[in-house]
């Protein structure tokens, strides 16, 4: 059902009309079908991708304590997608204790490569960064190599929010070498180790001697610049770009910096923090519940798109809390924010923790959060990077779908429960189906009162979290 667009200030100047709810306004995606991989035990982190012969590589943690054996798991499911809906069609095997969340990508010969973030062996209260690769038999963890790349003490607001936010940092070149980002602002170490990084490997990457580390922050005398959630995504020739909300220190000789969502690329050299380029493109609004996010994509013409979930607070307050899609069509999209146009795709609160993935077209599509918690599809067929295009969109699956799959004990002093989808990941299959890996958290409404009061009062509580997977029809 199409969406009407907002009117965005990059496009059109001021002038908005106020989208209604999608409560009823959008019809449910059809032929849907999904599981949860491993609902016996509490899951999260759900990442998932799919090789050129079809065979479908997921990835999730056990949402668990350390004590009781949370680890990264690896999936696999021969495929096609839709052969993969029951667990039983699925080769799991355990990697690493203790972890936090994982990420996978696959080679063009379809061999499984994970980033995973865990508790820190190394230094109390920080976190690792564990690079893990399989060629073969990846369904026995004796088949796999784990390499342990760097410990981050890292206090910003990514790492607080990273149980609600999804990961998108870890990627593959076309040649199969692995990348990611990671910040880290560590005084506890000599010297201190401030900055946000672009780790990447040329060969032999199970040997941290061959990874190469990257500092993307500017710093003044006593501080480094913070970047909130980094995206990084690849040309189509394999070279970096990463997108992140910056709180900015400037350069010498330049006036200060915007904070707000920034663009940086590189083309040659990334080795080197000087031939990094940046861009500031739009403010993101503030807030944690709903949180602005962002995601990136570069079209088959390596042109960069973005999807914005704007936060509260918009300097245009119409855009608050809107998805919002961000294209640059000129030959340098880092001149400034004026090579940037956009559009708001959906208002109302839905659109947060967009994943934007782009089909062989280069046509955008979005998997994400709606405001009640659901998952939620948005796509563009024509025309999508002009002024007043016009969006699809449908309603997913959310509470009334899930909870009969995977019915939840309620504690008997509960008198209900709350089902929210985080994080979707979004992948597009070679007939363009849309396949989503992302997590189903459950709590209960718990009700008390105190002894000789007659007040009643309620509390929320954690019951049970899942990573799941869904395909459908758009």
């Amino acid at each position: 059902m199409p969406i009407s667009p907002l009117s965005f200030r990059f496009c059109i100047p001021l002038v908005f009309t106020v989208l209604p709810s999608w409560s009823g306004a959008l019809a449910q995606a059809s032929d849907r079908s999904g599981l949860f991989p491993q609902p016996e035990r509490s899951t999260a982190s759900a990442d998932v991708t799919l090789d050129a012969g079809g065979v479908l590589h997921m990835a999730f943690v056990h949402y668990e304590s350390d004590a009781e054996g949370a680890a990264a798991v690896y999936a696999t499911c021969a495929g096609p997608v839709e052969a993969c809906n029951d667990p039983a069609s699925w080769r799991k095997v355990a990697l690493l204790g203790a972890s936090r969340d994982v990420q996978v990508a696959v080679t063009a010969e379809g061999h499984p490569r994970l980033l995973i973030t865990a508790n820190s062996t190394v230094q109390p209260g920080g976190v690792d960064y564990t690079y893990a690769e399989c060629d073969a038999g990846c369904d026995q963890v004796s088949n796999w190599t784990l390499t342990l790349l760097a410990t981050s003490w890292d206090n910003s607001m990514s790492a607080i929010m990273s149980g609600r936010l999804p990961a998108r940092t870890f990627v593959l070149d076309p040649a199969g070498r692995p990348m990611f980002l990671y910040s880290d602002r560590n005084y506890l170490v000599e010297p201190d180790h401030y900055g946000t990084y672009w780790m990447a490997c040329k060969a032999t990457c199970t040997d941290l001697a061959n990874w190469t580390e990257t500092d993307l922050a500017r710093h003044s005398d006593y501080d480094t610049e913070i970047f909130g959630e980094p995206v990084l995504a690849l040309s189509p020739d394999g070279r970096p770009r990463v997108a992140a909300r910056i709180y900015p220190i400037a350069a010498p000789g330049e006036p200060e910096g915007r904070t707000g969502l920034h663009y940086l690329a590189c083309d040659t050299a990334c080795t080197s923090p000087a031939s990094w380029r940046r861009t500031w493109i739009v403010d993101t609004g503030g807030g944690s519940y709903p949180s602005p996010t962002w995601d990136l994509a570069i079209d088959p013409q390596g042109r960069p798109r973005i999807a914005l979930f704007a936060g509260d607070g918009m300097e245009q307050a119409d855009l608050s809390h809107s998805l919002i899609y961000l294209w640059c069509d000129e030959t340098d999209c880092l001149s400034s924010d004026e090579a940037w146009n956009g559009n708001a795709v959906v208002g109302d609160g839905h659109g947060e923790m967009a994943h934007l993935a782009l089909d062989a077209l280069g046509r955008p599509r979005m998997a994400f959060r709606t405001s009640d918690g659901s998952l939620g599809y948005a796509w563009c067929d024509e025309a999508c990077e002009t002024a007043g295009t016009a969006w699809n969109g449908h309603f997913v699956e959310g509470q009334a779908e899930l909870s009969p799959e995977r019915p939840t004990a309620l504690p008997f002093t509960c008198d209900g429960e709350v089902w929210e989808g985080l994080g979707p990941q979004l992948l597009l299959g070679s007939d363009g189906q849309p396949v989503v890996a992302y997590d189903v958290s459950v709590e209960g409404r718990c009700l008390y009162r105190e002894f000789g009061e007659p007040e009643i009062t309620y509390e929320f509580h954690p019951l049970w979290r899942g990573a799941r997977l869904v395909s459908f029809a758009p």
